[in-house]
Order: C-alpha cells, then sequence, then structure tokens
C-alpha cells in the first residue's frame, strides 16, 4: 500500500516538473474516475489532456484580462437590455463571435453619455480574449499620452501597440477636442492598423461632427473616417443614460412610512 502510494507521488512529482498542475493536483481523484468507470487508457488520456487544456485556457485568459486593462465586470450578460431596448442586439451578440476581428474589420458605437458604449465595447473584449484574440483597451486620451510616450524612444525599444493580431479598443473619442499633433498620431495609428487589425470605437458624436475632435482639420478627418468605416459595424444608442436614471434613484424622496417625523429628536 506504501509502495503504491510512493509511486503515486513521483507521478505527481514528475507531473508538477512538467507543468501539467492540474494533473499533479487532482491526480488520486483521476485514477478513482478512471476506475470508478472503467476507462480504457485512450479515454483516460483524452480526460487528463482536457483538464490540462481547460487550465492553460483559464491562464491565458486571466493573463489576457490583466494585460488589456478592461474594466471588470462589464460583460453582455451585466447589460441591462430592458434599458436600452433599441440596442440592436442580435448585431452586438454576432459581433460577440469575433468574426468580424477575424475580417479586419472596426465596431462603432455612438451615442450620448451614459447609454451603455463602453459597457458593450467592454464586453466584445472579453469575449474576443476568450475566442483566442489580444485585447488593447485605451480611453483615447490615454492612448495619446501613450503613442508620444512611444515616439520618444528609439524605434527597437517601441512596444508594438498596433500589433495587428490584436483588438484595439479606443473609448471616449469625442469627449474633448485633439490637438494637431493629437490627431495627426492617432491618424497614423489607424493608418497602420487599415486592414490590418481591428479597432472598436466609443463616441458621443455623430461621425458628421468629428472635425471638430480633430484639431477642426476636415482633410484630415476624412483620412481617418476613410479608413475606420471602410470595413465597419456601427451600432447606434439612442435611450436614457444610466447613470441619470442612478442618481434620480438616489435623490427619489423614500415612501411616507420611512420619512422622519419633522418632530423627531
Amino acid at each position: 500500500m506504501r509502495a503504491g502510494r510512493v509511486d503515486l507521488d513521483v507521478v505527481a512529482e514528475r507531473c508538477r516538473e512538467l507543468g501539467l498542475l492540474r494533473t499533479a493536483e487532482q491526480l488520486p481523484e483521476l485514477l478513482e474516475e478512471a476506475s470508478r468507470e472503467d476507462l480504457t487508457p485512450v479515454r483516460f488520456l483524452e480526460r487528463l489532456v482536457a483538464r490540462e487544456y481547460e487550465r492553460k485556457e483559464e491562464r491565458r485568459i486571466e493573463m489576457w484580462l490583466r494585460l488589456s486593462t478592461l474594466p471588470p465586470g462589464k460583460t453582455l450578460d451585466s447589460f441591462d437590455w430592458s434599458f436600452q431596448p433599441r440596442v440592436d442586439r442580435a448585431k452586438v451578440e454576432e459581433l460577440a463571435t469575433c468574426a468580424f476581428a477575424r475580417r479586419k474589420e472596426n465596431v462603432l458605437f455612438l451615442g450620448p453619455p451614459g447609454v451603455g458604449k463602453s459597457h458593450l465595447a467592454t464586453a466584445l473584449g472579453m469575449k474576443a480574449i476568450k475566442n483566442g484574440f489580444p485585447v488593447h483597451h485605451y480611453v483615447i486620451d490615454d492612448l495619446i499620452r501613450a503613442i508620444r510616450a512611444d515616439e520618444a524612444r528609439p524605434p527597437r525599444r517601441r512596444p508594438r501597440r498596433e500589433r495587428m493580431n490584436s483588438i484595439l479598443i479606443v473609448d471616449e473619442v469625442g469627449f474633448r477636442p485633439l490637438d494637431r499633433e493629437e490627431a495627426n498620431l492617432f491618424f497614423r495609428l489607424v493608418s497602420r492598423r487599415y486592414e490590418r487589425g481591428s479597432m472598436i470605437l466609443t463616441s458621443n458624436k455623430q461621425v458628421g461632427a468629428w472635425p471638430e475632435v480633430f484639431a477642426g482639420d476636415e482633410v484630415l478627418t476624412t483620412a481617418i473616417l476613410d479608413r475606420l468605416l471602410h470595413h465597419v459595424h456601427v451600432i447606434q444608442i439612442r435611450g436614457r443614460s444610466y447613470r441619470l436614471k442612478e442618481l434620480s434613484e438616489l435623490l427619489r424622496p423614500p415612501p411616507a412610512d420611512d420619512r422622519v417625523p419633522e418632530d423627531a429628536p
């Protein structure tokens, strides 16, 4: 009995050395299942490999989510579709398959502040990571600062922010106008990614107003839009603001039974 246990410990240690951590942790349970279910050697091996693959995928997703800087907790399941019934849910769920990323297409969420643009963009980013696409998320101001910092480095030491196998999410386009240098940096980024890597953007301004966002330069804005909109899926969101809804609920007076009497001490 003891000799068998020693052999099992040795096998578990060899699994850890090979990086098969889930197998090492679950080896007794795996063997018990194999005996209980009378698994053939091939079926046992298949189950072992499947669990190791699941563990590897869990670790990959966890790491890629951390590197993406996506805001946590914003998934399609947590989106309040009933509050925004005019959102094209079927279209969003089609985008969640990531076929657009395989075709190097872009996604543009348009609508006033607070209607869920960033939530849906983030949710698509999370789906993309689970589908094997690296994702990088930036508010546009942070993206411009990052690109400026990159430009100050020698070319060989610049990070590959425009990696074409990744999806780049740019949030809050239009909340403030960019100056000419910033607009040119953004144009160069869009040009590098054109038909080579997907972008997801959110904006509170319709594209007709984008010249005022990009330094008032209509020619430059046209060049940006020409590349962004050539292969694009546009999701218009017209509805109430989630944030104003939450604020109105906070400001709503409590029911009469819950009010403190005026003459209470």
